[in-house]
C-alpha cells in the first residue's frame, strides 16, 4: 500500500513539467496537495523565484527543489520502477516529503521540522539562496538523489568556460598549423597532472575533466579553435583558492580567454555535530547504515555558507539522474519518507 501511495503522487509530479524558471504549476499542485492535509504554505518570491515554506519558524528544514532539467524522457512505470525526467532529481524526493507529510496527519502526529520547496535548483540555486535571505534555520536535510546514504560531506567544485586559439591550416599540411583540439587535450593532461588531483578521498577521488567541447571545422582544415566547459571536482578538505592558484597558470597558457562560471569550497561535518546524530538515531532505527558525500552542486552549498548545518539525504541515484534512463524505485521513497519522519520524532523531542 506505502509503495502504490508512493507510486500514485510521484507520477502526478512527473506528469507536470517543471523544467527551471517554469515551476509554477508543479508548486500549485505541491500547494493543493497540502492544503488538503491542513498545512499552513507561506509563499516566498522576489517576482521571479518562488518557495512554498511550511513550518516556518523551525530550526530544522527539510529542503527541496521543485524545478528539473528540461525534458529528455516523459513518465512511465514498470513495476515499482517509474521513469521520467526528475523521476531521480528530485520529484522522488518531493513524493517522500509530501508522503511524510500525508503519514504525520494520517497519524495524527506534530510536524516538529520546516519544510521549504525551492525553485531554480538545477540553473543558479537562487530559490534556496531566497531562503536564506529571510530564514535561517539552524539545521537542514537537502533533499537529493543519495541511494539512501546519508551525505555528512560535500565536494567542492571548479567549473571553467574556455576557448583555446589554435592555427589554421590546410587539412592535409598539420604542421604548418596548431590544432585546437590537440591543444585542448594537452591543456587537460597538465590539469589532470596536479598534485591535488594525485590524492585519494575517503568517499571520493577528485576529479578533472571536460564536460564540453565545440570544434567547429567545416572545411578540410587544422582547426583553430575550440570553445569548452571543464569542470573540477574537489575534496570536502581541498581548498579553492589553492587549487585555483594551480589552475590559472595553464589556463594562462593555452587558451584565448577563460572564465569561472562556478566556484565553491565542500565541507564535512563532525560526528559530533547535532544533525549527525540525529540522522545516525533515525538511520538505526530505518535500518539505514550508509555514510557518503555528495558530488555535485546541491542547495547544501547556499545552506552551509549561511551557516547552516546540513546533511544531504535522498531517494534516487545521482549517476542516472539528467540521463535519458532517469527513473527510482518508489520503494526508496517510502524508506526515504520514513527515515524523515525519524528525523521529525527525534527531533522534537529533543527540543
Amino acid at each position: 500500500m506505502k509503495a502504490e501511495r508512493a507510486k500514485e503522487i510521484l507520477v502526478h509530479l512527473l506528469e507536470i513539467p517543471s523544467p527551471s524558471g517554469h515551476e509554477d504549476r508543479v508548486a500549485l499542485h505541491i500547494m493543493e496537495f497540502l492544503h488538503k492535509l491542513d498545512y499552513d504554505v507561506h509563499i516566498e518570491s522576489d517576482g521571479e523565484i518562488i518557495d512554498l515554506v511550511v513550518n516556518p519558524d523551525a530550526e530544522l528544514f527539510f529542503e527541496v527543489h521543485m524545478d528539473t532539467i528540461p525534458i529528455r524522457i516523459k513518465p512511465f512505470v514498470r513495476g515499482n520502477m517509474v521513469y521520467g525526467t526528475g523521476a531521480s532529481d528530485i520529484k522522488g524526493g518531493i513524493a517522500s516529503v509530501l508522503l511524510m507529510l500525508e503519514n504525520l496527519r494520517r497519524l495524527k502526529q506534530d510536524l516538529n521540522v520546516g519544510v521549504v520547496f525551492v525553485s531554480d535548483e538545477e540553473h543558479g540555486g537562487r530559490g534556496s539562496a531566497l531562503f536564506m535571505e529571510r530564514y535561517k534555520p539552524k539545521m537542514a536535510v537537502v533533499l537529493e538523489p543519495t541511494d539512501l546514504e546519508v551525505h555528512i560531506a560535500h565536494a567542492g567544485n571548479i567549473e571553467a568556460y574556455f576557448e583555446v586559439d589554435g592555427k589554421e591550416a590546410h587539412g592535409a599540411c598539420p604542421e604548418s598549423g596548431e590544432n585546437a583540439i590537440e591543444l585542448t587535450y594537452k591543456m587537460l593532461e597538465k590539469l589532470k597532472a596536479l598534485e591535488p588531483f594525485k590524492k585519494r578521498g575517503k568517499y571520493f577521488d577528485p576529479h578533472v575533466g571536460l564536460q564540453e567541447l565545440i570544434c567547429e571545422n567545416p572545411y578540410y582544415l587544422i582547426p583553430s579553435l575550440c570553445k569548452g566547459r571543464l569542470e573540477a571536482r574537489l575534496l570536502p578538505d581541498q581548498e579553492v583558492e589553492d587549487v585555483l592558484d594551480l589552475f590559472e597558470p595553464i589556463l594562462e597558457e593555452y587558451t584565448l580567454r577563460y572564465e569561472y562560471t562556478e566556484i565553491w569550497d565542500g565541507y564535512e561535518l563532525e560526528d559530533d555535530e547535532e544533525i549527525v546524530q540525529i540522522a545516525k538515531q533515525a538511520m538505526e532505527r530505518t535500518g539505514l547504515d550508509e555514510f557518503g558525500a555528495m558530488r555535485s552542486w546541491t542547495d547544501a552549498i547556499n545552506f552551509v555558507y549561511n551557516g547552516t548545518r546540513t546533511i544531504v539525504f535522498g531517494p534516487g541515484n545521482l549517476d542516472i539522474s539528467h540521463t535519458k534512463n532517469e527513473h527510482i524505485d518508489v520503494r526508496d521513497i517510502v524508506s526515504a519518507s520514513e527515515f524523515l519522519m525519524e528525523i521529525n520524532e527525534i527531533y522534537g523531542k529533543g527540543r
